[in-house]
């Protein structure tokens, strides 16, 4: 009789605990896999990942108008949420973009930011200053020029002014002033 009262409890316990080890136990993760950046790219020349599709993004540095397509120079920065570069993040390295068509060098300007997706189509060497270096190349199947971005925080000045008064044993008048 003890022995199957002291189940009973054992099951009771073993009910109880397994939705809190399920629960525990679907928390974990595998841990987080890097995301593959240009600079990544750039130092393994890794052809197994060609053809395959990234979206990267950065800063403009140049472009250069060609007979059939443009290609564009961008030092990549981290995306935010929105797919925008946070140009106040560290530098990701360098990729070219292939964009099959003419991009007008006045509205594509230097330092504008863009976001692009597309497949990888391999590896230019060239060349930054005196240093050899190689390129990744997407080609553009999309392509986002982000807009300057103005900020629209504007710094009002203003005063608050409030008379409080307490009770429960104790009587008080407070006066705030902020600014």
């Amino acid at each position: 009789m003890v022995g199957l009262s002291l189940l009973a409890v054992s099951m009771k316990q073993f009910l109880f605990a397994l939705p809190v080890l399920i629960f525990v136990g679907g928390c974990t993760s595998a841990g987080r896999i890097p995301p593959v950046t240009p600079q990544s790219l750039s130092a393994s020349a890794d052809q197994s990942v060609k053809g395959q599709d990234f979206t990267w993004g950065g800063s403009i540095l140049s472009l250069r108008n060609l007979k059939e397509h443009t290609q564009v120079e961008v030092m990549a920065y981290p995306l935010d949420d929105n797919g925008r570069p946070d140009a106040g993040g560290s530098p990701l390295g360098r990729f070219l973009v292939d964009y099959p068509g003419f991009l007008e060098p006045a509205e594509y300007r230097s330092g504008l930011l863009l976001t692009v997706t597309g497949p990888l189509l391999g590896y230019t060497d060239g060349k930054v200053g005196k240093a050899d270096y190689r390129y990744p190349a997407l080609r553009a199947d999309q392509l986002k020029l982000w807009p300057k971005s103005v900020s629209t925080f504007k710094h009002k000045p203003n005063m608050n002014f409030g008379v409080g008064f307490g009770s429960g044993g104790y009587s008080s008048i407070g006066i705030g002033i902020g600014f």
